[in-house]
């Protein structure tokens, strides 16, 4: 065996600049140069041929549109509306069994049941119509956007007037449009062109929401960072981005006129995790 080594000290000399060489006459064989020998400690680093981050115009470049998700097979809607069904009735005929028990222990307990069944049954209905409306908002909100696409893709000045109107209609309750409906309502005659008149309503209208929009980010970024510093645990973290998540998706629904009950919430959220 060879003894231990002493530490000692090495001084690296930098290396020479490389000499610029005369230029070979056309022709001459050009010498191959092969790359030294690295070292044990020493790495090779082969840059790629295009680097992505060098490219400023991909920043400025716009994002790809958005697909539409799938929509569920024709098999699995008949399933789960079967196994709805099947659920519903289960539970009628275990209200109905409960409300004969207590009729016959107690007849007011069979009467207190029977109305708290009925205000159950009326506030489910409620729910159910509020949950169908917001739910008939988003899918008007998705239809105004095909058609403003659509609008633009031809030209039509028609189609876009109409959209228009639709869009402020739409957004009428919102004051941080007013001032953009108005500065439309002006220059809506002088523009003849549908796709100039599409791009001008939204950035009269829809500009100062998307700023606002941009704030609501900004605010929950600014929050999730926060929390994710000081939270001793990760799983604390991947919930608190799942809750701000949720509530920012909601926000902004409802900045743009979405106001999505609970069934909306998880169409929304759905189309989110299938845009991204």
């Amino acid at each position: 065996m060879n003894p231990p080594r002493k530490p000692a000290a090495f001084r690296i000399e930098p290396e020479p600049a490389p000499r610029h060489e005369a230029p070979q006459k056309r022709g001459a064989e050009q010498p191959v140069r092969r790359p030294r020998a690295a070292g044990a400690d020493v790495a090779v680093v082969i840059p790629s041929e295009i680097d992505v981050f060098d490219q400023p115009d991909i920043e400025q470049a716009p994002p790809p549109p958005a697909t539409a998700p799938r929509r569920r097979s024709l098999l699995a809607r008949l399933f789960f509306g079967a196994f709805g069904v099947l659920v519903s009735l289960a539970v009628g005929l275990w209200t109905d069994q409960l409300i004969r028990d207590l009729f016959a222990r107690a007849e007011w307990l069979g009467w207190l049941a029977a109305g708290m069944a009925a205000i159950a049954l009326l506030s489910l209905l409620i729910v159910l119509i509020r949950e169908f409306l917001a739910i008939a908002r988003l899918a008007e909100v998705e239809k105004l956007q095909r058609r403003a696409v659509d609008a633009v893709a031809r030209d039509d000045p028609k189609a876009a007037r109409a959209l228009v109107d639709e869009l402020s209609a739409f957004v009428a309750a919102k004051p941080e449009t007013a001032a953009g409906r108005r500065s439309l309502a002006e220059l809506r005659g002088e523009i003849i062109d549908g796709a100039n008149l599409v791009r001008l309503a939204e950035t009269e209208i829809l500009s100062p929401l998307d700023a606002r929009a941009k704030m609501m980010i900004l605010e929950a970024a600014k929050r999730v960072s926060l929390v994710t510093a000081v939270s001793p645990r990760a799983l604390v973290d991947v919930a608190y981005v799942v809750f701000e998540a949720g509530r920012l998706i909601r926000r902004l629904s409802e900045l743009y006129g979405g106001r999505p009950g609970t069934l909306g919430f998880f169409r929304l959220a759905r189309g989110v995790l299938a845009h991204l």
